[in-house]
């Protein structure tokens, strides 16, 4: 649609539409219609209008199904003739518009009546075009069909030989002043392909003659609503706004194209940007609409005057502001014209809606189109609160260095300020230049083309709404995922703005199913890559087919663009903005529910209301004052109107309900949501008693830090034991999150820890019964040889810093490339699951690398505890640290498969990981502390002796230094190996093997000797690992390190 007409959005029941000005082709033509009558001109102010040229779409016009800021058009009203593209036809309509306003404002009394509409205070279909967010049905394989069926029998009813070459009639309605594209460009050329492909023995004729008979956004809806109501069948096919959508689903009113699209179009579907072909196009998962045409809004700036005063585009909306303070009211030199900061028109009932979406949006919407801009979708709260202020604020100073005539004109102040040609109420044409505006695309092939203007995105915010507080905050990656960051800046948040959603085309639904693909056939072939090009891509000075944009990636085609003579560098900007704010998660659409006219409505009637109030006031007190009065009046005119439409007979379903069906968040009462239910309850319950038992258990060992047990098996040992479990266990809890307790973002943010917290705890307890399992293994290694073995603390956690790195370095990576996000997955219309996903595939990578990765670990610890199992201490920890690695191994490979197999069923997947999760943290637990704490009591029931060691150990610890154990203990160790000697002398190596508990040789001697050293061992009544611990001890007594 084009940027240069601005439509009647809708406006409160009682008031006459404001007709929808179509856009100007030429500037000549735009400045001989700008030169209308006073009279004209007032012509214009009743109905929405400045009609510089009829050949040009209407944006504006489209205000009327727009946005939520931009309601649909109300009223039925436009230009009471049809438009034709002579200036002198522009004024000639502005003075029948002014004539036609007061009948059409009857027509929209009584359109309640012809046409059953949800609201009354709308006279066109109540339901404008709002964020719609059904996405597109996903379609397994892409295959590059061409876009017309080759089955050409299939598609006629009317029984007649191919050789009498029959014609079937295609019956198109639309709108006036489009009616001349469709009847001249889209029905010739698809007439001449149908026959070419055919060969002559079918045709195809597209008759737009009876569209041409509607005039108006209102009359279009309700000639739409009413064939859809009655299922008439005077209709084949619809070329229309998409804002038309919420309101027709009612009756089933358009065709669903999924299969036709499946089938014969998918490499062309494709291609289309994500906005129009998964939001715009859809509903409720249906295909209903085709788009022909891309409709964006822009920021328009004049390139010589910023180079001139050394300013850059603004990229926020303070920027804007600034921009536009910094030039308002100079003399430019170069052309000796006043110039004006910023041009926008906000004539009452025409495009306000729009701008008031595109800026409010930049501060309310910021996790995509789900979101929603003006109210939220789960509670039907209006996001306005401190964001409607600061728009109001914005819009102050905006006005304030703004054009002299911004209430008295339509978005064409928009497009001839920008190119000198507009004229005021007298027809004078004003000597002033302006320097900023924002419109839709047609700027861009009248100005912008020619090197005289330049385009940007339009820009964002640096602060956004919190929902819950009602204030703005700073942006910031968190809270604007999709935001842009600037070293100057830092976080802007922009929601690029797709206002009217482009022209589409509908199928009837009451036609019989072979006229619906011939329908079909026409739309994708008018759609297609090369054909749509020819009406996108066309030649700057002889454009045929006016107000269409590029809605597809194809269309972004630079060459193109400089072949046909546009600027290559503006036209390089232009199709970059296109590209990366079509492509945009965060692509802010039009609203569709109902009510939604009459709610926009009265925004931009209190906006406009107050601007005018205020301007000139420079006191902020007062204007501070001012906002929040035209805050509280929005709320409230929102609030009557909800409140009305769902206190209605004939509602069937509250807004709220409509709301989040639109956006794709609505659960029916019978919809299997298979959410995780009362098993949560159960699997934190377990978590908590988890965390209570390690945490308990921390305190025991902290307490006992001093007593003999404790020490022997080393408090650092039992601390990791103890925090890796508590990590560990905390995995449960985020496990147990999803929709129906927590937010997206909350569901988002549990996600990505549950990796996180189930590597690190199991790194933690890996290690710590790895060391433990190592470090008696060397040790007793080193005693059967009488070696020494210096073992520190740092060669205790080096498999805990190894194990960690590797961990970090891939869940790191695994966050940053392809990261969990949480996602409903629908199986049918009344089934689905939430789940953890990632977007990519390469999380598989990831995930396998580190369930290698800890598999290995853990194996490695099985393997140094069936080393260890024959080793003896007194607490016999090898044999306790065997079993709880041996669990967790027998645990790994029997819960895995299990969790591949319940993957899909949320509540059976919580509760198995709930299990493998309590049955590991308890099994370490209990298995490590349990014996400990028994032993601990025991000793203290039999006092302070026990055994020898124990009053050895009690000797040491009355008075005897550290250097003195130590020099004991390499005695006892000396008078140890002295006795093994002799022990050994008496044993003959070359003693017949029949001699030997097993026959053999060198190696049955050496296992001969291994047992006389473990029984002089035990002659001697020690145990070498208190013998260990008590030399450590005694070492860290001396130079604090373990020895």
């Amino acid at each position: 649609m084009s940027d240069a007409a601005a439509v009647a959005p809708s406006v409160p029941a009682g008031t006459s539409a404001a007709s929808a000005p179509a856009a100007e082709e030429a500037e000549g033509a735009a400045a001989s219609a700008a030169t209308t009558s006073a009279a004209a001109e007032d012509a214009t102010a009743a109905s929405s209008a400045v009609v510089d040229s009829a050949a040009e779409e209407a944006p504006g016009s489209a205000a009327a199904a727009s946005d939520e800021s931009a309601p649909s058009t109300v009223a039925p009203a436009t230009t009471a003739t049809e438009a034709t593209g002579s200036a002198t036809t522009a004024a000639t309509e502005a003075e029948g518009a002014a004539v036609a306003a007061p009948a059409e404002a009857t027509t929209a009394a009584s359109e309640e009546e012809s046409a059953p509409l949800p609201s009354s205070e709308a006279a066109a279909p109540e339901a404008t075009a709002e964020d719609a967010t059904a996405a597109a049905p996903a379609v397994d394989a892409p295959c590059e069909c061409a876009p017309p069926s080759s089955d050409a029998s299939s598609l006629f009813d009317d029984g007649e030989s191919e050789s009498e070459a029959p014609t079937t009639v295609l019956k198109v309605l639309t709108i006036n002043f489009q009616a001349g594209n469709v009847e001249d460009h889209f029905g010739p050329a698809f007439e001449r392909h149908y026959e070419e492909r055919t060969g002559g023995t079918r045709k195809a004729k597209v008759d737009v003659s009876f569209s041409k008979d509607v005039a108006g956004f209102g009359a279009l809806f309700e000639e739409i609503l009413t064939d859809a109501r009655l299922e008439s069948q005077l209709f084949d096919v619809y070329l229309t706004p998409p804002s038309i959508l919420g309101s027709v689903v009612k009756y089933g009113g358009f065709a669903d194209m999924r299969d036709y699209i499946s089938e014969n179009y998918l490499g062309e579907w494709l291609d289309l940007f994500p906005g129009y072909r998964d939001i715009i196009a859809t509903y409720d998962g249906s295909i209903l609409m085709m788009p022909l045409d891309g409709d964006l809004l822009h920021l328009y700036y004049n390139k010589d005057v910023l180079s001139h005063y050394d300013l850059a585009p603004p990229r926020t909306w303070d920027e804007y502001v600034a921009v536009a303070e910094a030039v308002h009211g100079k003399v430019f030199p170069l052309n000796n014209k006043t110039l004006v900061g910023s041009c926008v028109g906000r004539m009452l009932q025409c495009a306000g809606p729009y701008w008031e979406t595109l800026v409010l949006s930049s501060m309310t919407q910021t996790r995509g189109s789900t979101q929603g801009h003006l109210f939220d979708s789960k509670t039907m709260k209006p996001l306005t609160d401190d964001a409607l202020k600061e728009l109001l604020r914005i819009f102050e100073l905006q006005n304030r260095y703004g054009h002299r005539d911004e209430f008295g004109g339509c978005n064409g102040i928009n497009v001839m300020s920008m190119n000198g040609t507009y004229a005021d109420a007298n027809g004078t044409t004003l000597e002033e230049e302006c320097v900023l505006t924002y419109n839709w695309g047609g700027s861009f092939q009248r100005d912008v083309a020619r090197g005289k203007l330049g385009v940007a995105k339009t820009p964002g915010s640096t602060r956004v709404l919190d929902r819950e507080t009602g204030t703005l905050v700073p942006c910031d990656k968190e809270r604007c995922p999709h935001a842009t960051y600037y070293d100057d800046l830092g976080f802007v948040n922009y929601a690029p703005y797709a206002a009217f959603g482009g022209w589409s085309g509908a199928v009837s639904a009451n036609i019989p199913k072979e006229k619906q693909r011939l329908a079909m056939d026409f739309l994708a072939f008018t759609a297609s890559k090369e054909e749509s090009s020819k009406y996108i891509i066309q030649e700057k000075d002889n454009v045929q087919v006016t107000g269409f944009d590029p809605f597809r990636r194809s269309h972004n085609d630079l060459e193109a663009f400089v072949a046909k003579g546009y600027d290559r560098d503006t036209t390089k900007t232009y199709l970059a903005s296109i590209t990366e704010s079509l492509g945009s998660p965060n692509l802010v659409v039009d609203i569709r529910f109902p009510e939604a006219t009459a709610l926009v409505g009265a925004m931009d009637e209190n906006v406009v209301k107050h601007l005018q109030e205020v301007r000139g006031e420079t006191d902020e007190a007062v204007l501070a004052a001012k906002r929040v009065e035209t805050l509280n009046d929005v709320n409230a005119a929102f609030a009557d109107i909800i409140e009305k439409y769902n206190a209605r007979g004939d509602t069937e379903a509250p807004l709220l309900e409509q709301y989040q069906r639109l956006r794709g968040v609505f659960v029916t009462e019978n919809e299997d949501r298979n959410l995780i239910g009362n098993v949560r309850a159960v699997g934190w319950a377990l978590g908590g008693l988890v965390v209570l038992m390690a945490l308990g258990f921390t305190a025991w060992v902290a307490y006992n830090r001093k007593n003999r047990v404790v020490k022997m098996s080393q408090p650092m040992f039992l601390s990791m034991v103890c925090f890796g479990v508590l990590v560990l266990s905390s995995a449960i809890f985020p496990l147990g999150i999803d929709d129906s307790v927590a937010t997206v973002r909350g569901c988002d943010a549990a996600c990505a820890s549950i990796p996180w917290l189930v590597s690190t705890g199991f790194s933690f307890v890996f290690a710590a019964l790895f060391s433990k399992l190592w470090r008696l293994n060397r040790v007793f290694s080193a005693a059967k040889t009488f070696r020494a073995v210096v073992l520190k603390e740092k060669d205790v956690l080096r498999p805990l810093a190894v194990l960690m790195s590797l961990n970090f370095v891939l869940l790191l990576s695994w966050t940053l490339v392809d990261p969990l996000r949480w996602k409903r997955v629908y199986v049918d219309e009344l089934t689905s699951y939430g789940r953890c996903v990632a977007e990519g595939s390469a999380w598989k990578g990831f995930i396998s690398a580190l369930a290698l990765l800890n598999f290995v670990a853990l194996l490695v610890a099985n393997i140094q505890a069936y080393k260890a199992r024959f080793i003896t201490d007194e607490l016999a920890e090898s044999k306790y640290i065997g079993l709880t690695t041996l669990s967790m191994l027998q645990i790994f490979v029997v819960g895995v498969p299990l969790l591949v197999i319940v993957y899909d069923n949320p509540s059976a997947y919580f509760f198995v990981w709930t299990g493998i999760i309590f049955v590991v943290s308890t099994s370490i637990l209990m298995l490590i502390f349990a014996p400990k704490v028994m032993t601990v009591r025991e000793r203290k029931n039999q006092g302070p002796t026990g055994t020898r060691m124990s009053q050895w150990s009690s000797n040491q610890g009355r008075g005897s230094a550290a250097p003195s154990m130590v020099s004991e203990m390499r005695s006892r160790a000396s008078h140890l190996q002295s006795s093994v000697q002799s022990r050994a002398s008496s044993m003959d190596p070359n003693e017949p093997a029949s001699s030997l508990p097993d026959k053999g040789s060198e190696l049955v001697f050496r296992q001969r000797m291994d047992d006389l050293k473990a029984l002089v061992l035990e002659e001697h009544h020690i145990d070498i690992a208190s013998v260990i611990s008590k030399v450590q001890d005694g070492a860290d007594a001396k130079n604090g390190d373990g020895a």
